[in-house]
């Protein structure tokens, strides 16, 4: 009987759950091809590139679909049993509510650990293949990522900025400007155009070819000259009708031809490639502050500590300050404002680093975790769910959809908000990724318990009518009262 019963708890769960799956899924994707259609419609792009990049970028939202499609699902099948009174007669015939749910339970503990490997073997390699398919697109489609009127880096070494760009592949650009981005003492070119053309060179795929027209390019060639040699330099400034430039791409192309390139990021990592990693930065990481605290303590403490030990009473300086002229003791005092004012900006440079060392370490070991922490979240949705299903005993698309989505949004709130400040580095990336589940489970354990004994939590009364009785007593003693003093 119980097996019987176990195949029809199923095939009542596995109905809606399909369907509410198909449409959350279809939505969240929709919703996702909406938002990064822009960056690629109207590029020269094949539809089935455009639909095979969507795909790889969009496959992440199964671990927010999965989770939600087993709360209302659960909401849904156990709310329509508790509506049909299939849950009482189950209850009657000596079925406990633990048992009833433990085929579902089961299911969903098996779509848990499939979330979970998904998210460690799939969505890495769904990643890399995003990556690697932009690479692509860059080298056939070199202006695919301009955005008119914004500074763009894609460009190894260079700047470029494009107020207006047309044509069938985007290639007819206006208002030019381009920056060649160069080391400290070395050579720097700025130009200015018109208009201009951008396109792969036929010759040779490692090079863009910007064909440039009536414009302007200034030239600074500082290099291997001294600070006089510099000031003394006049500026150096070319105008053109033609100008051809060509910039080198052979280092996107390189990582575009080699897979593992793409393994260097965090996100392309599975589960025990990101503990190797993790383990790799703590260990240099440790490391560098161990080193920079070396350094604070031997150029403050230690010297400090040595020079109290010399009596400063029995030293004649070397030179008086007033000895020397009022230009000389100009440039002394400039020279020390000029050493501090380098000291206090290098300690900001580190200050700075470190933050950024932070950040980034919260967002791979947040990375690392979120991957349980959402395999998880569908364990927790049903034991929500299922119960509370049981409670409220109503089924179909109406009050379990309101229900799921407050819910939903609750918790996604909690938990993304709780994402965001573990990235700043401000609190641990371990809460941040389980503290929404650590909320929700004590909420899943009691409505179990409540579902089990039956009780009606959502019955208003219950919890007003105390309230009323407690306010009822000094309503009747004043009533009392007033009814000896008439007769008094």
């Amino acid at each position: 009987m119980l097996k019987k019963l176990d195949r029809y708890i199923l095939k009542t769960f596995l109905g809606p759950f399909f369907f509410i799956f198909s449409i959350l899924f279809f939505i969240f994707i929709v919703q996702f091809a909406w938002q990064e259609m822009e960056k690629f419609i109207g590029k020269g792009l094949e539809w089935y590139t455009i639909a095979e990049l969507l795909l790889y970028l969009g496959i992440n939202v199964i671990q927010l679909v999965l989770p939600l499609t087993v709360l209302l699902g659960s909401i849904m099948t156990f709310g329509g049993f508790g509506e049909r009174y299939e849950l009482a007669a189950m209850k009657a015939s000596g079925i406990s509510l633990i048992r009833i749910i433990a085929p579902v339970f089961t299911l969903v503990f098996c779509l848990s650990v499939g979330l979970y490997f998904f998210g460690d073997r799939v969505m890495p390699l769904s990643q890399r293949k995003a990556k690697n398919l932009l690479f692509t697109i860059i080298q056939t489609k070199p202006t695919m990522q301009i955005k008119e009127g914004v500074f763009i880096e894609t460009i190894p070494n260079f700047q470029l900025k494009i107020n207006q760009v047309s044509g069938e592949n985007s290639e007819f650009l206006k208002d030019i400007f381009v920056h060649q981005n160069a080391g400290f003492g070395e050579n720097t070119m700025t130009i200015l155009a018109k208009d201009g053309i951008l396109k792969a060179d036929k010759d040779d795929n490692r090079y863009l070819k910007l064909e440039l027209f009536n414009g302007i390019a200034y030239t600074d060639n500082i290099q291997g000259k001294n600070v006089l040699q510099r000031q003394k330099q006049e500026n150096q400034t070319t105008k053109f009708d033609t100008l051809n430039y060509y910039f080198d791409i052979s280092e996107l192309l390189e990582k575009n031809n080699d897979q593992n390139q793409a393994g260097d990021h965090y996100k392309f990592l599975n589960g025990s490639d990101l503990s190797l990693m993790i383990d790799t930065i703590t260990t240099s990481y440790r490391e560098t502050y161990k080193n920079e605290q070396q350094k604070a303590f031997d150029n403050n403490f230690f010297f400090a500590k040595e020079f109290s030990k010399i009596d400063s009473t029995n030293l004649s300086p070397i030179v008086e300050f007033e000895e020397f002229n009022q230009q000389d003791q100009d440039r002394i005092i400039n020279q020390a404002i000029q050493m501090v004012d380098r000291d206090k900006e290098n300690a900001g440079y580190l200050v700075e680093f470190f933050k950024n060392n932070d950040k980034y370490f919260s967002k791979v070991n947040l990375h690392y975790y979120r991957n349980l922490s959402y395999a998880v979240t569908c364990l927790v949705f049903f034991l929500i769910g299922a119960p509370l299903g049981s409670i409220v005993k109503k089924g179909g698309i109406g009050m379990p959809v309101i229900i799921s989505i407050v819910i939903f949004v609750i918790y996604f709130v909690i938990n993304f908000s709780a994402e965001n400040t573990a990235k700043n580095g401000k609190i641990s990336p371990f809460i941040a990724a389980w503290i929404a589940n650590m909320i929700a489970i004590p909420i899943a354990i009691i409505l179990c318990i409540k579902a089990n004994k039956d009780s009606s939590i959502f019955d208003v009364s219950k919890y007003l009518d105390p309230i009323k009785n407690f306010f009822g007593k000094f309503k009747k003693k004043k009533q009392t009262t007033e009814e000896h003093s008439r007769y008094q």
